[in-house]
């Protein structure tokens, strides 16, 4: 699916939200529902809507958004709205075999996607696939995969681009394939604590236009949980580094192209809470909160916008969750992000091109239910 052309309208989201909830109603009344063995296998299907409300979806800062609003440079732009209603489908599929002795092993296969209601050109879907493997004492082994084809970034200035006439624009679509691999181990080291270490590389493939913006991305991270507090709680704090290497040329042999390299650490905090349980529902909080710094490594003065440039990001998201056992969720979700961009002397006065603010509050709607189940033979019957 190609993120271009005209918006897909309001019933776009409506449509898909109704073809959701009618395929989990048909596989509630499909799915069998003997009791969960202790041992055993079963497939289970998840799907899911969310409907979002974002003031600045493609995170512009202040003056970019002063620009867009102004219509003076339309060329700069190819959205109808800088604020858009994002609706999110997502369905999902994994295996669990329970091994007995808290030995178990899962696959999950998840498709998602995001339409806008005024932007169709910035539509996107992901794909991404974990295989799981647990042992006993808590230990835990996980390996992940992200693909996230055709991202749209927003309209960049091409240095290179050649016009047929002068005065014509220079200013181009700018898109990359994204791919993210990343490995996991965690364990208890403690009562009521664990630990976990994760590697995790990111590729981002650019388009023609801006091949010097592809990059690979190495980050290392720890963690640690305290969980089983009291209401189910459970606390967590994580830091890392982060190193970008980016390509910085494309095959001219003119040193004009900006370096989007950087290093920085990451850290956060999150928690979580169970608020009320009834026989009937479950009512949960969450939060957390994401710092991240980038120190860029251009040494190109030429190269403004990048050039002596450190970004500070701060990110909270928070939510809350009403369960429906055993199969509804609804959650209810605000996060608010805020990236503070400082350019060095070669950057215009008047710049602030990196900082922006963003807003995103909505709701989402989660089924899932089991579509097969297969309980093991105990050992005694395997040696029979």
């Amino acid at each position: 699916m190609k993120r271009s052309g005209p918006s897909r309208g309001p019933w776009n989201g409506v449509g898909v939200i109704a073809a959701i909830l009618a395929l989990a109603a048909g596989a509630q009344s499909a799915a069998p529902r003997p009791a969960l063995a202790a041992r055993g296998q079963r497939l289970n299907l998840g799907l899911g809507s969310s409907s979002l409300y974002d003031d600045n979806f493609l995170q512009y800062s202040s003056d970019q958004l002063r620009v867009f609003a102004s219509g003076v440079s339309p060329d700069r732009f190819s959205i109808r709205s800088s604020d858009d209603l994002l609706v999110g489908p997502y369905a999902s599929l994994t295996w669990l075999n329970e091994m007995g002795k808290a030995r178990s092993r899962s696959l999950r296969l998840k498709w998602s996607s995001e339409f806008h209601k005024k932007n169709g050109t910035a539509d996107l879907r992901t794909y991404s696939a974990t295989w799981r493997e647990a042992f006993s004492k808590d230990r835990r082994l996980t390996l992940y995969g992200y693909w996230l084809p055709g991202f749209y970034l927003r309209q960049l200035f091409d240095e290179d681009a050649v016009v047929a006439f002068p005065g014509l624009s220079r200013y181009r679509r700018v898109e990359f394939d994204l791919a993210i691999g990343s490995l996991a181990w965690r364990q208890r080291i403690g009562g009521k604590t664990r630990g976990e270490i994760k590697y995790q590389y990111e590729h981002r493939s650019y388009n023609p236009d801006f091949v010097e913006r592809t990059s690979g991305t190495h980050q290392g991270e720890l963690g640690v949980e305290f969980y089983r507090l009291p209401s189910r709680g459970a606390l967590e704090f994580h830091g890392g580094y982060r190193v970008s290497n980016a390509k910085a040329a494309d095959s001219d042999t003119v040193g004009d192209d900006p370096d989007v390299s950087y290093h920085g650490i990451i850290a956060g905090l999150g928690w979580r809470m169970e608020l009320a349980r009834k026989s009937a529902w479950r009512l949960g909080a969450s939060a957390a909160y994401e710092l991240g710094t980038r120190a860029y490594d251009s040494n190109l003065p030429t190269d403004k916008y990048h050039y002596k440039r450190d970004d500070t990001s701060n990110d909270v998201d928070v939510a809350l969750r009403w369960a429906f056992p055993p199969h509804w969720t609804v959650r209810g979700i605000y996060s608010l992000g805020h990236n503070s961009a400082h350019l060095g002397t070669q950057a215009p006065p008047s710049s602030d091109t990196g900082s922006y603010t963003e807003n995103k509050v909505g709701l989402a709607v989660d089924w899932s239910g089991a579509l097969w189940r297969q309980a093991n033979a105990s050992p005694s019957t395997e040696e029979n």
